[in-house]
C-alpha cells in the first residue's frame, strides 16, 4: 500500500522492468568466447542513459571489466584484462558491488579504479587509474631555456650548474650564490615506442630507477672509472610532455622510440662526454625502470567538487584526486588543483562515503569526518579556503553493510545506522524508524523519489523487506519483499537492481530509457492490517458489523479477515469485487473476546476511504 492518497489507503504505483539481465553477446575481437553471462556489479545514469558495470566471467573466473549501455559492450583492451582482485575484500552477499558514479563525462568505478571516458572516440575508452610500465630507460636531467622558450635542453655541468645534496643548483654570479634549480627529467625508452603509452601528459607517476652507480658525478660507466654499485631510487614525477623520436646515435637509440619530460629529478646523477660537442651533461646509461601511476587502496568513493573522494580500506586515510582528473591521487605540485590526502585517528573501518550539501562526508559506525574548504593548501601555506577535516565522535554513523542506504530529500540525509533509519540535517541525527518495531534490520540499500525514501533491508531471519517512508506525512509503508542491491536516480525517476533476477526495475511504470525490454507490472497483490480494536463498549453496546467504503478498479478483489485476542488465527468474513466507489457491510459473528483486529487483502487497484464500526445494543439483564 501507499500513502500517495492519504488519508485514503491505496495500492502502490505499478513498477516496471527497465532491462532484463541475460547472457550478452561479446564480439570475438573483444573476447575469445562469444557468449558469457553478465552479472551487474554497479549502476550509473548519465545523460539519460543507463550504464551497468559487468565483470564478464567464464566458469566463475573473472576475466575483466565491461561496461554496457543497453547491450552494447564497451571494454578495455582484451589483451590486458582488468583484474577484480582489488575488490576481493569488498564482497557483500557475494555480489562484490562497486561504487559507480560519474564525474563530468567520466564514469568512475571504485575500488577497482576503472574509468570509462564517455567522450573518448580516439582510443580505448575504458582505462584504469593504476598503470605500470617496465623498460630500459635513459634519464637526462634538463631545464627550460632561460629565455622562457618551450624547449628543454640538457644541463651542462660546469661553472653554472652543480649537484649538491641530490639537487641541481644554479650559480648566480652577481650575488655569488648557488640556488636550487627547478629541473625536469627526460626519460627515453630504449628502442620501444610503447613504454609510455599507458600515461598521459599531466599524470603524476612514481619512477623506480635501478642504477649501476652510486649517487654523485662520475664518468660514463663504459669507462670503468668511478665507484659502481647497485642503487634503487623512487621518485614522483609529473609528466608535462610526451613525444617520439626516430633515432639518436648519441643517445644509443637506433629505432623509433618514445620519451617523456617530467617535472622533478631522479636523485641519480653522473656525466659523460656528448660526442657531438664535447659538453659534459648529467646523464646516464640505459637502466631498468618501473614507471607507475598509483591508485590508493580504496574501500568507498564518491564525487564531490569535481574530484574523486575516497576512504582507505584500513580506516585511516582520506584521499582526493586532482581537480577534474580521476586518474591522479598523488599530484603534489603545490597548486590548488593538486591531489589531497589526510590521516584520521578515529577507530574502526569506514562504512560509507557520500557528498552532502556540497561537502564530502566520510562515515564510520560511530564517527563522521566532514571535509571543509575548496582546495589543498598551496605549497604548505594554509588559508581560510584550504581543506580541513571536522571529526564528530559518538555519532550515529552508517551501519556496516548499509553503505548504499544514503539518500537526500529536501536537504535532509537519510540512512541506516545501528540505531535504525536516521534523518541527518548536517548537525543532528533523529531516528525515524520506531514504527517498524523492535526488529533489527541490516544490509540496507535505499533511494529517493519525490518525498519518498525507499529502503530495502534484511531482517534477523534473512528475509528482505522494501519499506517506504513518506517524509512529508511521517508514515511508513511496507511494499513487499524486494531485495534491491542498489537504487539510483535518472532525473525524477528511481530505478533499482533486483538481487533475485539481476534485472533493473523502476518504482514507476514509465519506460525511462525507451528500452524494448520494458515491461509493466501486472496486478498488484496487496494487504493492509489494523491494530487492536476493543470488542465491547459502555452501556452494553457491542460491535455487530463493519462498514467499509472503498473504490475498486475493474476485476479488483478484496477479502476481509478478522482475528480475535491476537491468537494468530484469521477468520474469513467476506469478499468484495464491485467496481467503482461502494460501501460494503461486513457482519461480525459475536465471539466472546477482549479485542480483535481486521485485515483486508486482495489484488488490483483499490482505494480504502474509511472503516466504520456499527454497534448493537444489548439488554440490561446481566
Amino acid at each position: 500500500m501507499t500513502s500517495d492518497y492519504y488519508p485514503a489507503a491505496s495500492t502502490r504505483e505499478k513498477r516496471s522492468v527497465q532491462q532484463i539481465s541475460e547472457s550478452v553477446s561479446i564480439s570475438a575481437e573483444n573476447s575469445q568466447s562469444a557468449d558469457k553471462s553478465a552479472l551487474i556489479r554497479g549502476l550509473c545514469c548519465f545523460e539519460n542513459k543507463l550504464y551497468s558495470l559487468n565483470p564478464i566471467s567464464s566458469d566463475n573466473t573473472a576475466i575483466g571489466h565491461w561496461i554496457f549501455n543497453g547491450n552494447e559492450p564497451i571494454c578495455c583492451d582484451s589483451e590486458t584484462p582488468l583484474s577484480l582482485e582489488k575488490c576481493a575484500y569488498f564482497d557483500r552477499n557475494n555480489t562484490s558491488f562497486r561504487d559507480c558514479f560519474h564525474m563530468g563525462s567520466y564514469i568512475c568505478t571504485f575500488p577497482d579504479g576503472v574509468i570509462y571516458e564517455t567522450q573518448n572516440t580516439q582510443s580505448i575508452p575504458v582505462k584504469k587509474v593504476e598503470a605500470e610500465s617496465t623498460a630500459q630507460v635513459l634519464s637526462i636531467q634538463t631545464v627550460i631555456k632561460s629565455d622562457g622558450a618551450a624547449e628543454y635542453v640538457p644541463i651542462e655541468l660546469g661553472e653554472s650548474y652543480r649537484v649538491q645534496d641530490s639537487q641541481i643548483q644554479y650559480y648566480i654570479e652577481d650575488e655569488s650564490l648557488w640556488v636550487n634549480q627547478n629541473t625536469y627529467v627526460m626519460l627515453y625508452s630504449k628502442n620501444n615506442s610503447t613504454t609510455f603509452a599507458p600515461f598521459e601528459e599531466g599524470d603524476t607517476v612514481s619512477v623506480n630507477y635501478f642504477s649501476i652507480v652510486n649517487e654523485g658525478m662520475y664518468t660514463h660507466p663504459s669507462s670503468k672509472s668511478g665507484i659502481f654499485g647497485n642503487k634503487k631510487t623512487e621518485t614522483n614525477l609529473k609528466i608535462i610532455k610526451k613525444g617520439t623520436i626516430e633515432s639518436d646515435s648519441d643517445l644509443g637509440i637506433t629505432s623509433t622510440t618514445d620519451y617523456i619530460i617530467a617535472a622533478g629529478h631522479l636523485h641519480i646523477f653522473y656525466s659523460y662526454q656528448h660526442s657531438s660537442n664535447g659538453a659534459s651533461y648529467i646523464n646516464g646509461s640505459f637502466n631498468r625502470a618501473v614507471i607507475k601511476r598509483k591508485c590508493p587502496d580504496i574501500k568507498f568513493a564518491c564525487e564531490g567538487g569535481n574530484r574523486i573522494w575516497a576512504c582507505s580500506k584500513d580506516g585511516h586515510e582520506i584521499y582526493a584526486s586532482a581537480l577534474g582528473d580521476p586518474y591522479n591521487f598523488y599530484d603534489y605540485s603545490g597548486l590548488a588543483t593538486d591531489s589531497y590526502a589526510v590521516n584520521v585517528g578515529t577507530h574502526g573501518d569506514f562504512t560509507a562515503c557520500f557528498t552532502f550539501m556540497g561537502r564530502p562526508h566520510l562515515f564510520k559506525e560511530n564517527a563522521l569526518h566532514i571535509i571543509n574548504g575548496s582546495y589543498p593548501s598551496n605549497a604548505g601555506e594554509l588559508d581560510g579556503m584550504s581543506y580541513s577535516v571536522t571529526t564528530v565522535n559518538d555519532f550515529r554513523g552508517v551501519e556496516k553493510g548499509s553503505e548504499r542506504s544514503l539518500a537526500v530529500i529536501d536537504n535532509i540525509l537519510y540512512y541506516k545506522s545501528s540505531a535504525g533509519i536516521v534523518a541527518f540535517d548536517g548537525a543532528n541525527t533523529v531516528v525515524i524508524s520506531d514504527a517498524l518495531g523492535k526488529e533489527k534490520y541490516k544490509n540496507a540499500s535505499a533511494g529517493a523519489r519525490g518525498s519518498k525514501y525507499y529502503v530495502s533491508m534484511q531482517d534477523s531471519s534473512g528475509e528482505y523487506h522494501l519499506f517506504v517512508y513518506d517524509t512529508e506525512l511521517g508514515l511508513w509503508s511496507r511494499e513487499d519483499n524486494t531485495h534491491a542491491l542498489e537504487f539510483i536516480n535518472s532525473g525524477s525517476e528511481l530505478i533499482y537492481l533486483n538481487a533475485d533476477d539481476n534485472s533493473i526495475y523502476s518504482v514507476s511504470d514509465n519506460n525511462i530509457f525507451e528500452n524494448e525490454e520494458f515491461e509493466s507490472e501486472e496486478e498488484i497483490q496487496w494487504m493492509c492490517e489494523t491494530g487492536n480494536i476493543g470488542y465491547s463498549y459502555p452501556n452494553n453496546k457491542y460491535l455487530s458489523r463493519f462498514q467499509i467504503r472503498m473504490q475498486m478498479a475493474d476485476r479488483a478483489k478484496a477479502a476481509f479477515y478478522i482475528q480475535y485476542d491476537s491468537n494468530g488465527v484469521w477468520h474469513r468474513r467476506g469478499e468484495m469485487s464491485a467496481k467503482g466507489v461502494k460501501t460494503h457491510l461486513i457482519p461480525i459473528v459475536p465471539v466472546r473476546c477482549d479485542h480483535m483486529k481486521i485485515k483486508i487483502e486482495g489484488s488490483g487497484d483499490v482505494k480504502l476511504f474509511s472503516i466504520s464500526r456499527i454497534l448493537g445494543e444489548g439488554g440490561d439483564v446481566g
